[in-house]
């Protein structure tokens, strides 16, 4: 989808009704002056995170990203589900993909390394859900630069997310998604290329071990549990891929959403399955895994609430997609 105004354009990706155009906080010029309630605990937080340092958020970015959160949660709130919090993880890792795909001219889900989102959260280290929403502005001349036309870019871009129409509205229902609980922004603009990331998260699983690496055929333990009471784990499905491929600029460019598996699933484990692998009183599941093949495999585990199935018919339908775990197997 294309939004014009004279000679800049506003281009839309996304992973997979109605909204009016929303209300702001605070004027673009007010936001980028006044620090937000909650900038302090924010700044602690960044200082904290060591991973990708190099993408780190200052302090006035970190402003910003913090009002952009306000009007998130609003648009949240007018579809009726809960607010999410800011992920600094997730920050630095949509900064990333932002900044390469300002300067190398792209635009989509694919970086130039062939990597999907889910491969770009876990090779930071992220083992949550991830959906990704992406747009970018470009222009035949240099964009305004400064907090305040980065707030305007910020804003505009999550509202035309919001005021798409069904059947064509994959930003908004994932802007909207009741199952989010943390989002990450990443932004970027760099001469005539502006950028903007959202990297929605679906957090609820805890993770004692988790490897990232594996020797073929190497049994290794992935011990989990969730982190609420009310959930009980309810599926684990692995799916086997090769590494991603580089991929050029015409290439990304050419792509919409992207799939979030493969086709070539390698394991499922059902309620039966894994029920003798939870210890009852910790709650935590000590699960064993091995791959016989080199390459990655991605991890879904699915929850759900109240007691699970002993035998029948089951689905993932209607259950929690709660991780995006990513193996490497060498």
């Amino acid at each position: 989808m294309r939004f014009k105004n004279h000679r800049t354009q506003i281009i839309l990706g996304f992973f997979l009704c109605v909204a009016t155009l929303l209300p702001v906080y605070l004027p673009a010029e007010e936001a980028a002056a006044v620090d937000h309630p909650r900038l302090e605990e924010y700044l602690i937080l960044n200082e904290q995170e060591e991973r990708l340092a190099e993408y780190a958020d200052d302090k006035a970015m970190l402003n910003l990203k913090l009002y952009q959160l306000d009007l998130i949660n609003e648009s949240r709130r007018r579809a009726g589900v809960g607010p999410v919090e800011l992920d600094i993880l997730a920050c630095r890792t949509a900064n990333r993909m932002a900044r390469e795909a300002a300067a190398e001219g792209f635009m989509g889900h694919w970086n130039t390394r062939g990597e999907k989102p889910y491969h770009r959260w876990a090779f930071a280290g992220g083992r949550d859900h991830v959906m990704e929403n992406a747009a970018a502005r470009w222009s035949s001349a240099p964009l305004p630069g400064g907090p305040e036309a980065i707030e305007t870019y910020m804003r505009e871009a999550h509202i035309a997310f919001m005021n798409e129409l069904p059947p064509n509205d994959g930003h908004r229902q994932n802007c909207v998604d009741p199952l989010h609980t943390h989002v990450g922004l990443g932004v970027a603009l760099q001469g005539q290329e502006f950028r903007y990331y959202e990297e929605f998260l679906d957090r609820y699983l805890d993770f004692a071990e988790a490897p990232s690496r594996a020797a073929v055929s190497e049994e290794f333990i992935l011990h989990v549990r969730p982190l609420e009471e009310a959930y009980n784990i309810y599926a684990l499905v692995a799916f086997y891929e090769d590494y991603p491929r580089p991929m050029t600029v015409q290439m990304i460019n050419r792509r919409g959403s992207y799939p979030d598996y493969t086709d070539s699933r390698v394991l499922a484990l059902w309620p039966w399955d894994l029920q003798p692998m939870r210890d009852q009183e910790s709650r935590w599941s000590a699960i064993p895994l091995n791959f016989t093949r080199p390459g990655l495999y991605y991890v879904h585990i699915y929850l759900t609430r109240g007691e699970l199935p002993r035998s029948g018919s089951v689905s993932t339908r209607g259950k929690i997609q709660a991780s995006g775990y990513v193996v490497e197997v060498k």
